[in-house]
């Protein structure tokens, strides 16, 4: 299946680097990175010729100081940003884990925020948003679940049993999680 010339394996890598990117730019920022952001990040300018590093100056002036690029579409990036609350799903009970447990609320807070932009689209977007819309209310219920045992069971848990808490808890609640 092709939309907008590209087949359905280009779209997903797309979406992969999207969610990789914004994975990265979330964990040094604690931020979203924005779509625009993304694309800047994807202009190049090919110097190579204009530096003579490959020759001189006149072998191919046409080519002297092209701009190459490359432009993700809106849909890839929601996809791709569907895609990245997965990850902060795993970053959330991975914290926990590691005794951080201020993280989890921090996450949590940050998916919501994701989750109701997502809800503004509902059913009016593309049918893969509203299939990802899916996955991602999972996720988030998984984090919420996380904070409501930590808020509440918190201080019965040795901190070093919580992880196995969630683990289990999280393959009780979805045993068969399917990745998109």
């Amino acid at each position: 299946m092709k939309r907008n010339g590209r087949d359905r394996e280009t779209m997903g890598g797309i979406q992969e680097y999207v969610e990789a990117i914004s994975f990265q730019h979330f964990i040094k920022e604690r931020s979203l990175l924005s779509l625009q952001e993304i694309n800047q990040r994807l202009i190049f300018a090919d110097n190579e010729n204009i530096e003579g590093s490959q020759g001189t100056s006149t072998d191919h002036p046409e080519q002297q100081g092209r701009v190459l690029f490359f432009q993700v579409t809106a849909i890839d990036y929601l996809l791709g940003i569907a895609d990245l609350t997965g990850e902060l799903m795993r970053m959330c009970i991975n914290s926990v884990g590691n005794g951080d447990i201020e993280t989890p609320f921090k996450l949590c807070q940050f998916l919501r925020h994701i989750y109701d932009g997502f809800s503004y689209i509902g059913n009016t977007g593309p049918y893969e948003v509203s299939k990802k819309l899916y996955t991602l209310k999972q996720s988030l219920g998984k984090v919420e679940d996380a904070c409501y045992t930590l808020k509440v069971r918190g201080s019965e848990i040795p901190k070093h049993m919580l992880a196995d808490v969630f683990t289990s808890r999280a393959a009780m609640i979805e045993p068969d999680e399917v990745m998109s």
